[in-house]
């Protein structure tokens, strides 16, 4: 083969790269972690969520984005979802509640607050309103009246603050400033929050286990947020599909 048909072959397969780069994406997502405790005698709830955010740029994209995310630029995300979760731990059990679903129109609940007949937070549209099992509802005339229309509510809540007769904790964010702490139940119960990332500037990885006396630790929650890599069709399923 002569040396230009060589240059024409090179010239043509880079080409053909540069625009499969352009055209074929890379998929990846973080996963979104942590949340609040909240516990008083025997049970703790902890409010939490299960959230994704993705991305999906060309492969020749791909790398800058990666360099700029190293000098602590975030791209704007591709889709975001999540449902929110709430766990309750009691004595004799652990149960899931999920809630209200979607993408960043779904809004949550704001400065939730523990009162002795239930948890109220402020809603979209500055409405108050009570997490049931069924998710939040707005709070009756009487509840609103009681709670003096939400001038009750905690706005920021402390570490180891007790509102009502609860405690409450979030969880950690860096693993090297109070990255672990336990919550011991009047049953004997303890729950253990972790942030097992083991470098200041790595991602979150929150996990929380239960340990009851005589029995083995129980995982109610691990999520890592380090952003990982997926398949199209699992990149689909988690956003478009939905």
């Amino acid at each position: 083969m002569q040396r230009k048909e060589k240059r024409r072959v090179v010239a043509i397969l880079l080409v053909l790269c540069l625009a499969a780069s352009l055209l074929l994406n890379v998929y990846y997502v973080i996963d979104g972690s942590g949340g609040t405790l909240y516990w008083k005698g025997d049970e703790a709830y902890f409010f939490t969520s299960d959230s994704h955010t993705g991305y999906h740029p060309s492969y020749l994209a791909f790398p800058f984005e990666l360099l700029a995310q190293t000098f602590f630029w975030a791209p704007f995300p591709s889709d975001q979802w999540h449902c929110y979760l709430v766990i309750l731990i009691t004595a004799s059990s652990v149960e899931r509640y999920p809630g209200a679903c979607g993408g960043v129109n779904v809004h949550g609940a704001n400065w939730l607050t523990p009162f002795d007949d239930g948890f109220y937070a402020m809603c979209q549209g500055a409405i108050l309103c009570k997490w049931t099992v069924q998710g939040y509802v707005p709070a009756t005339p009487e509840e609103k009246q009681r709670l003096d229309g939400g001038n009750g509510l905690v706005i920021a809540p402390q570490n180891d603050q007790i509102i009502n007769g609860w405690r409450v904790h979030r969880t950690p964010d860096a693993p090297e400033v109070g990255s672990h702490f336990e919550v011991k139940l009047s049953d004997g119960s303890v729950v253990s929050v972790t942030n097992r990332a083991t470098d200041v500037r790595a991602y979150p990885w929150i996990s929380v286990d239960l340990l009851r006396p005589g029995q083995k630790p129980q995982s109610l929650y691990d999520v890592n947020e380090t952003p990982h890599r997926v398949s199209k069709r699992r990149y689909e399923s988690l956003f478009r599909n939905r």
